[in-house]
C-alpha cells in the first residue's frame, strides 16, 4: 500500500573469520529492481583469562573458619563488545563455602568492551572440614551454543575432629577413700594437632584425669587414665 513500510530482517551468521559481501536483488512487481549490497565480517572471539595459568585456581589449605581470596582477571581481546554470563558448573560449588564476585555484583549479561578487563573474585570461607575438592566455573557467551569451562577452583579445609570413644565410663561401687582407675581413648580424626585442657571444677574432689592437658596429633590416639577416689559416701557421684 502507498506510504507503508516493510522491514526485511537480515541475519548474519559468519562461519569463517573473513569479510563477507553479498548482493540481493529486490523485485517490485517486476517493474522496478533494486540491487542491495550486504557486507559483514566474521571476527575471532577472544574472551579469555588474562593469565593462562589461572585456568587452575588453588585456594590453598585453609583452616576451618579461615578465609582465602583469589582474583582472576578476564580480558576481551576481540574488536567488538562481548556479552556473557559466569556461573559454577554445579550447586556443590556454594555448598563447599565458595563464592564468585565481580565489581558490580552481576554475574549474568555482563558486557565487556574491547581491551576491557573484568576481575573475578573467588572467595573460600570454610565452616567445616573438607577433603580435596575441584569445581569448574563456566562461561556462557551470547551467540554461542555451548558453554565452556573458564577455570577450575580447588582447595582443602583443615580442622580439628577430637572424639572420646566412650560417652559413659561406669565405675560402679567403690569403697570410700579407695581408688579405681580406668582408661578411655581419645582420638583426633582431624588434620591438625588438637590441644586439650580438661575442666574438672565440678568433680575434682572425686575424679582425676591423667594427663590433664596436652595435645593429640592428627590421625592419632591417646589413652587417658581416669581415677575415681570417693572421699565420702554417696549413692550417686558424677
Amino acid at each position: 500500500m502507498p506510504n507503508e513500510k516493510l522491514e526485511i530482517p537480515i541475519i548474519f551468521t559468519p562461519r569463517e573469520i573473513k569479510k563477507y559481501e553479498e548482493s540481493i536483488k529486490l523485485d517490485f512487481n517486476g517493474l522496478y529492481f533494486v540491487d542491495m549490497k550486504i557486507m559483514g565480517q566474521g571476527i575471532p572471539m577472544h574472551l579469555d583469562l588474562k593469565d593462562p595459568e589461572h585456568h587452575k585456581v588453588d585456594m590453598g589449605i585453609i583452616s576451618v573458619d579461615g578465609k582465602s581470596n583469589r582474583t582472576i582477571p578476564l580480558i576481551n581481546r576481540s574488536i567488538k563488545p562481548v556479552k556473557f554470563s559466569i556461573f559454577p558448573a554445579t550447586a556443590a560449588f556454594e555448598k563447599q563455602d565458595l563464592s564468585l564476585k565481580v565489581p558490580n555484583g552481576k554475574m549474568t549479561d555482563i558486557v565487556l568492551k574491547p581491551k576491557e578487563q573484568l576481575p573475578i573474585e573467588v572467595k573460600f570461607r570454610p565452616t567445616v572440614r573438607m577433603l580435596n575438592f575441584a569445581h569448574d566455573v563456566m562461561i556462557r557467551i551470547e551467540g554461542l551454543e555451548e558453554n565452556r569451562k573458564l577455570f577450575t577452583v580447588s582447595g582443602v579445609a583443615q580442622g580439628i575432629e577430637l572424639r572420646v570413644m566412650d560417652d559413659i565410663l561406669a565405675f560402679g561401687s567403690v569403697v570410700k577413700d579407695s581408688r579405681l582407675t580406668k582408661s578411655i581413648q581419645m582420638s583426633n580424626f582431624g588434620d591438625v594437632q588438637a590441644h586439650f585442657d580438661w575442666d574438672l571444677k565440678g568433680s575434682n574432689k572425686n575424679f582425676t584425669i591423667s594427663p590433664i592437658k596436652g595435645f593429640v596429633n592428627p590421625n592419632s590416639n591417646m589413652d587417658l587414665e581416669i581415677t575415681f577416689h570417693p572421699a565420702q559416701e554417696d549413692p550417686e557421684i558424677t
